[in-house]
């Protein structure tokens, strides 16, 4: 029975996705009643409701209080939200996380270089101040380490990597109180005042450069501090 009820939901799902897809429901358009979706499709009312409250989470639909349900704008950032579910990354698992910055945050870096205004680079230079200030207070440290980096990623003006920053952005803090904690600031300092430098000096290739050397060298640092941990045990 519970099998069934959520393959119904899927399909209602599926054919509200496809009518936004083609255009049939357009940004600001009330959709068809709970009553007449169920006709329609063949399924119970209760089975629209949760496909329609799925979307609802995920910001494709809002409901309006005596008004109905509507369609929103959508933008690319907003569909990374159906990955939310998918993603069952272990908080602890630092290699992870770092691989996958290693991916992106380099062109993160250049085209925030390309593309941020000077609020921008206020906010980098009072984070790295932050950082430079608190280099014997790890919490701090980290604080500012993570702030910089999502600094960046609003500075591209691109809605898909600030998302994802949005979305990781406990999981990346989490790394990064870690990684200050075994590694000490030194290198991060050095490292973040090569990316604050190439940024706003508006140098794209420099910035992705350091950026990516950065994340690199952090991802080296782990394996060798985990290696070192199974050799002690």
């Amino acid at each position: 029975m519970e099998k069934k009820k959520r393959n119904t939901s899927e399909i209602v799902y599926q054919a509200i996705e496809e009518k936004i897809i083609n255009q049939e429901w357009v940004a600001g358009m009330k959709i068809t009643s709970e009553n007449q979706l169920s006709t329609e499709l063949g399924v119970s009312r209760m089975s629209v409701r949760e496909a329609i409250e799925k979307m609802v989470a995920l910001s494709i639909l809002t409901k309006r209080q005596g008004e109905g349900t509507f369609v929103n704008e959508l933008s690319p950032s907003m569909y990374i939200n159906g990955l939310i579910p998918m993603m069952m990354l272990n908080k602890d698992n630092l290699i992870d996380v770092v691989e996958f910055r290693v991916l992106i945050e380099g062109n993160s870096a250049a085209l925030c270089a390309e593309r941020c205004d000077d609020e921008t680079i206020i906010a980098l230079e009072n984070c790295y101040k932050i950082m430079f200030e608190n280099s014997d207070n790890s919490e701090e440290f980290a604080n500012a380490d993570h702030q910089f980096h999502i600094e960046i990623a609003k500075g591209t003006k691109n809605s898909l990597v600030i998302k994802v920053n949005s979305i990781l952005t406990d999981i990346w803090k989490h790394q990064q109180k870690e990684l200050n904690r075994y590694l000490g600031p030194s290198k991060g300092l050095e490292e973040h005042k090569k990316i604050l430098e190439a940024i706003k000096n508006r140098d794209v290739e420099l910035a992705r450069l350091f950026m990516t050397r950065h994340v690199s060298r952090t991802r080296e640092d782990i394996i060798k501090i985990k290696e070192e941990d199974i050799e002690r045990k």
